[in-house]
């Protein structure tokens, strides 16, 4: 992405010294080493920096979010996809943005470039709707827990990517055929379970729900929040599995540039704890609630859901299979 970085900032000077003509944009060519015909461009009104593709998107696929707008614009030898920056003092970030799409797309094999392009900028519009920054360490420490769930998914069977639903806002961390999955994780010594939604240990739309209680601990020799998602894409079966997980750490709220959450903290798994949600759990239900309570955080003492606990290796096998544990 680091190259990239450079072509496009190179680019952009260089049409900054270009007087502007009569047409909307103007642009250079970038993307020799790869199918697509991918333009830095600077809007001729204000010189605003852009990156263009002459391609069209759903219109749901466009947005203005944080400084930067996606938008579809007629042209003369067709519609142009421009991703334009509207805040200048977003411009490190857009530029960032710009330069990790392009790598998507060059990374990708030809037939798949477009694909990656387009998917890669849709993961940075969900960033962008749901956050300004990046992951906070219990945020941090909350996706390692998805992860290592997901890893013992993905050894049972490695194209079962798509059942990690918290990246594309599913109700429940993990879904397969009516079987869902709430992830929750610890970092110490702490025995209680933050709960942090309302509809989070909800039953209502699901045929049986799970709650996993990760605990960790802080260890010098542990893995990384990057040890993990290394060994977790070794696990996947393909490349165009391993973008896909890309770009769901990216929906999930982690920049690639994040170092900080990528390398701290180091942590060892102590035990995941199953739980079975089901009549008699202590828990807030919406239903249940006045109307006026639109949303509630509430924590649970592990010792108090003892008479619901369910053995873990049984619990996950059987939403593997999509079964009864």
């Amino acid at each position: 992405m680091t190259v990239w970085l450079d072509v496009l900032n190179d680019a952009w000077s260089e049409l900054a010294q270009t007087a502007p003509v009569s047409r909307q944009y103007r642009g250079k060519l970038i993307s020799t080493d790869v199918s697509l015909e991918i333009r830095a461009g600077m809007r001729a009104i204000d010189n605003a920096p852009c990156l263009m593709l002459q391609t069209t998107a759903a219109p749901e696929a466009l947005f203005e979010l944080s400084g930067m707008r996606l938008s579809s614009v007629p042209d003369d030898s067709g519609p142009l996809l421009v991703l334009s920056l509207e805040d200048s003092s977003r411009r490190d970030l857009f530029s960032t943005i710009c330069a990790d799409i392009v790598a998507a797309a060059t990374l990708a094999d030809p037939d798949e470039a477009l694909g990656q392009f387009l998917a890669r900028l849709d993961a940075w519009r969900q960033f962008l709707r749901d956050r300004r920054t990046g992951l906070s360490q219990s945020e941090t420490i909350g996706l390692i827990g998805e992860l290592l769930v997901l890893e013992r998914l993905l050894t049972l069977d490695p194209y079962r990517l798509a059942f990690w639903q918290s990246p594309i806002d599913g109700l429940h961390d993990f879904l397969s055929s009516g079987h869902a999955i709430e992830v929750k994780t610890g970092l110490g010594p702490s025995s209680t379970i933050m709960i942090s939604r309302l509809d989070q240990l909800d039953t209502v739309g699901v045929r049986q729900l799970h709650l996993l209680h990760v605990r960790l601990i802080e260890a010098p020799d542990g893995r990384s929040l990057s040890d993990i998602i290394a060994e977790t894409g070794d696990l996947l079966p393909d490349d165009f599995s391993r973008r896909t997980f890309e770009n769901a750490l990216l929906r999930r709220g982690l920049l690639p540039t994040d170092d900080t959450a990528r390398s701290s903290p180091r942590v060892q798994l102590r035990s995941i704890d199953a739980y079975l949600v089901s009549d008699g759990f202590p828990r807030l239900l919406r239903s249940a609630l006045p109307i006026a309570i639109t949303e509630a955080t509430y924590t649970l003492e592990v010792r108090a859901i003892s008479a619901f606990s369910a053995d873990t290796a049984t619990v996950l096998d059987a939403f593997h299979r999509g079964d009864q544990p």
